[in-house]
């Protein structure tokens, strides 16, 4: 079995399931035991100052919103990039934390960049590489950069786009269609 763990699952464009539809999810983690991921493009309107007063009892003057990491319910999560207040390595240069003690530090110092997340995408033993059997997923490479820079007005049609024009280029040797392909 390979791993997914560090790479995107994209939503194809006929998946219809609400929780899913037009999702990115970073997979953190993907052995024979299952599968867990965040989803990293469901912003809320609460920003993460409100959820800091509800989880400590403190409040916390930082900026930054949270995510709707997926359906399932769970601790608060962490992605940075600061190996030393990490849990778990997603993939080089990023991590990921949930321990209370690991949360206060990288918000009260304003570890930049992080993002956290309310919720996970969750899958049993066999269920993702069933999904991914019959067309439920498609596969792209992550990196940290793309994580923190996903602040584009629609990051799931970029990263279509983006998986489009490597499938183009796989097939036909050219990164562009040109306008009227019947002209050539």
């Amino acid at each position: 079995m390979e791993t997914l763990q560090g790479q995107f699952l994209v939503a194809p464009p006929g998946l219809t399931e609400p929780n899913f539809h037009r999702t990115i999810v970073l997979v953190l983690q993907h052995d024979e035991n299952g599968a867990l991921g965040l989803v990293l493009n469901r912003p809320t309107n609460s920003e993460i100052d409100n959820i800091w007063e509800v989880m400590t009892g403190t409040s916390l003057s930082n900026e930054g919103v949270l995510y709707i990491g997926g359906p399932v319910e769970g601790p608060i999560m962490l992605l940075h990039t600061r190996p030393e207040y990490s849990e778990q390595q997603v993939m080089p240069g990023l991590y990921v934390s949930s321990r209370k003690t690991n949360l206060s530090k990288l918000v009260s110092e304003k570890a930049l960049p992080y993002k956290v997340f309310s919720g996970y995408a969750g899958w049993a033993e066999g269920q993702l590489d069933a999904e991914l059997q019959q067309g439920g997923w498609l596969v792209a490479p992550a990196s940290p950069e793309d994580i923190f820079s996903m602040e584009a007005s629609d990051p799931w049609k970029s990263l279509c786009q983006r998986l489009g024009r490597a499938v183009l280029r796989t097939a036909t040797g050219q990164d562009q269609i040109p306008p009227n392909p019947e002209i050539n």
